[in-house]
């Protein structure tokens, strides 16, 4: 008589448990240690002062790195990592329409300072804004904090006239201190 064989598509996932229950898959532990890395809060960001604006909230939202303000010049700026890697920033924002905001993502400088590693430029649209993605010539960041800084410079050729009016030259959004240039800065970092 011969012996009961199981069927050719009941082998793989027969094997697949077997290997799971001889330690093949992931632990319980390393399940426990990433639901907890998900769940932690953000790192607070980090940011140029600008006088008169809130601290942001900082959160996650499913993938994304999320900062909100109370007041100033952004509500809320959202970080993501793209599949193929790259960092996408875009969000909302009180800078009146047609203001070209730079975004860099940034990393650490052989002087001990930062660099920025790419660029990209947004246009405020309807108070939202989105940049195009940001991957440095070396390949796509590696998983971890990612520092990404906004600066938006209100100075003669740096917006169109119809921005800068409406912007009141940049004293609506950078606090006077009699800089010729006004720049509205910030520095995010975001664990992703």
């Amino acid at each position: 008589m011969r012996s009961p064989r199981l069927p050719i598509p009941a082998l793989p996932a027969t094997l697949l448990v077997l290997a799971t229950l001889a330690g093949c898959g992931p632990s319980e532990r390393s399940r426990a240690e990433e639901r907890a890395r998900a769940n932690a809060p953000s790192p607070p960001a980090t940011r140029a002062a600008v006088e008169g604006e809130s601290a942001p909230d900082t959160l996650r939202e499913g993938p994304a790195f999320v900062a909100r303000w109370a007041t100033g010049a952004y509500e809320e700026v959202r970080i993501v990592r793209a599949t193929d890697g790259a960092i996408v920033v875009g969000g909302s924002c009180r800078f009146p329409d047609g203001t070209r905001i730079g975004i860099a993502l940034l990393r650490p400088a052989a002087n001990g300072g930062q660099e920025n590693a790419a660029a990209t430029t947004a246009t405020v649209a309807l108070g939202r804004f989105m940049g195009g993605p940001l991957v440095p010539v070396d390949g796509a960041p590696p998983p971890g904090t990612q520092v990404v800084r906004l600066t938006t410079p209100f100075g003669p050729g740096d917006q169109a006239p119809e921005v800068l009016r409406a912007a009141e030259d940049g004293r609506r959004f950078v606090p006077s201190g009699g800089d010729a240039r006004p720049v509205h800065e910030i520095t995010l970092e975001a664990p992703l």
